[in-house]
């Protein structure tokens, strides 16, 4: 069949995005009426979200005044009335007609009437027994529209988003309470990852601070605030968790899924927190201790130094000199990353024998690390280690000295068991379960959790590493390890 399932409902979705700002004549604004309306729109329903009622007809007139002042466009008082009839009604506002177009469906093969509206009436806040105005609010569709990409859901900001959470987790909706939860957790991971990207610009280039547009202009008060705020949100949603006992075992089980995601992004959201006002201390100490940081610049130049200067002034012996010149500028080599495998070598020692033996004793020699990984292993291994951090909150890498030689064989069966350490050592973990990516820290504590419940008491704190020249490193004849100690650090 040419017409494939489903093409009657996703023409639906393409035909409200279509007849948005369509069948209204508003002069010099035809040509905006479809930004505007779809700006009126995402105005509508951030208030509509944080339970500001000022929703009504004479409120969207002002936000479309507001709209074309930021657009820098100027029209009449009759054409910005309108767009807003033209956002509530389809042509005659005086009629109040729903938008309607045909589709065709492939189900019964004849072409049905759509019929739609951008904007409902918002009951509970009209009031109108007390004279109150009509308040509205997005309809289905209007909100499908706007959640239906990425890139117009990252218009709203994390609080907004959160607050959309809440409206659902209050009206017991926990299918789509859980799509949001995963828009939060992609949205706090999107901005963690810039941050400490941010974070890699200013020590690369400390003017980075002064000419990222994209950074945010509120100071240190406001930012602190602002996650307060968001912490807030958070604790209110958790505030309903304990009112779902009531509820049939599916949507009991639902809800239990959506809460146990919660608390990720919750974590996650302090991470952020942490890692945003880190940035801002080192954003301080670089302004204080190195201000000429600021104002120094390359006094070398490709114009003045090598082509006027050395091409132009002293030739070239060949012209296919010129390209070993130039090919590093077009064709620039990307840095070398040094692989994981040479910063084993500086902890890693195998012990081979300096005598050269001919003798096929040597060639049976132990091979360690094997290739396949035996997480279970792992877990009865680590276990130790975890115990101690939640009995003394640190667990030093020394103390592997003192196992017998039966547990060293397991240690040093496969490389993941002791790479763990390394990864832990190299850099700051937060510790959640279910986390869905690749680290295998937390793929770690994940089974350590499942196994016995005791360790889920260091969910949400950060694992951390220093060296401890006092202490003495893990040295046996297949491994050296620097003296290193993890501990717990509560968030």
């Amino acid at each position: 069949m040419s017409i494939e399932n489903g093409f009657f409902d996703r023409m639906k979705k393409i035909e409200v995005m279509r007849m948005l700002g369509t069948g209204m004549d508003v002069g010099e604004l035809n040509e905006f009426s479809h930004e505007i309306c779809f700006l009126l729109l995402l105005n509508i329903f951030k208030r509509e979200l944080t339970e500001n009622p000022n929703r009504s007809r004479t409120d969207m007139i002002h936000i479309v005044e507001d709209i074309l002042r930021d657009m820098k466009i100027e029209t009449s008082k009759e054409n910005i009335e309108r767009i807003v009839d033209g956002t509530l009604w389809y042509r005659d506002p005086n009629k109040q007609e729903y938008f309607s177009s045909t589709i065709y469906n492939e189900q019964s093969g004849s072409r049905e009437e759509y019929v739609f509206r951008y904007l409902k009436i918002d009951r509970e806040h009209s009031h109108w027994e007390e004279g109150g105005s009509t308040v509205y609010m997005l309809s289905p569709e209007s909100q499908e529209m706007i959640f239906i990409t990425r890139e117009i859901l990252e218009e709203f900001g994390f609080d907004v988003e959160q607050f959309y959470t809440l409206q659902l987790i209050k009206t017991g909706n926990f299918t789509k309470a859980q799509s949001s939860v995963d828009n939060l957790i992609a949205r706090v991971r999107t901005l963690i990852r810039r941050e400490k990207e941010y974070k890699q610009d200013m020590i690369r280039d400390p003017q980075t601070m002064f000419f990222d547009r994209k950074r945010n202009t509120k100071n240190t008060e406001e930012i602190k605030r602002q996650f307060e705020d968001e912490q807030k949100v958070f604790d209110e949603m958790f505030s309903w968790k304990s009112r779902y006992d009531s509820l049939p075992d599916d949507k009991k089980y639902e809800a239990k899924v959506m809460f146990e995601n919660l608390e990720k992004a919750r974590v996650l959201h302090d991470n952020l927190a942490k890692i945003v006002m880190e940035n801002i201390a080192y954003e301080m100490e670089v302004r204080v201790k190195y201000p000429e940081s600021f104002w120094k610049s390359s006094n070398v130049s490709f114009k003045n130094d090598i082509w006027k200067n050395t091409l132009v002034k002293n030739g070239l012996k060949d012209f296919d000199q010129l390209k070993y010149i130039l090919s590093p500028l077009f064709s620039p080599k990307l840095d070398f990353i040094f692989p994981l495998e040479w910063a084993w070598d500086e902890q890693m020692v195998k012990n081979y024998s300096q005598d050269v033996v001919e003798d096929e004793e040597d060639d049976e020699e132990k091979i360690y690390f094997t290739e396949e990984t035996d997480w279970q292993q792992i877990v009865e291994l680590w276990k130790d280690i975890f115990d101690a951090l939640l009995e003394r909150g640190e667990f030093s890498i020394e103390e592997l000295n003192k196992i017998s030689d039966e547990e060293k064989e397991k240690w040093l069966s496969q490389r993941e068991n002791i790479e763990l350490f390394m990864m832990f050592v190299i850099s700051e973990v937060v510790l959640v379960e279910n986390f869905e990516g690749i680290d295998e820290r937390l793929k770690l504590f994940s089974l350590l959790c499942e196994g016995d419940e005791k360790y889920k008491n260091l969910y949400g704190k950060s694992i951390k590493s220093i060296v401890e020249t006092g202490k003495s490193p893990l040295l046996w004849s297949e491994v050296y390890i620097s003296p290193y100690t993890i501990y717990v650090e509560e968030n």
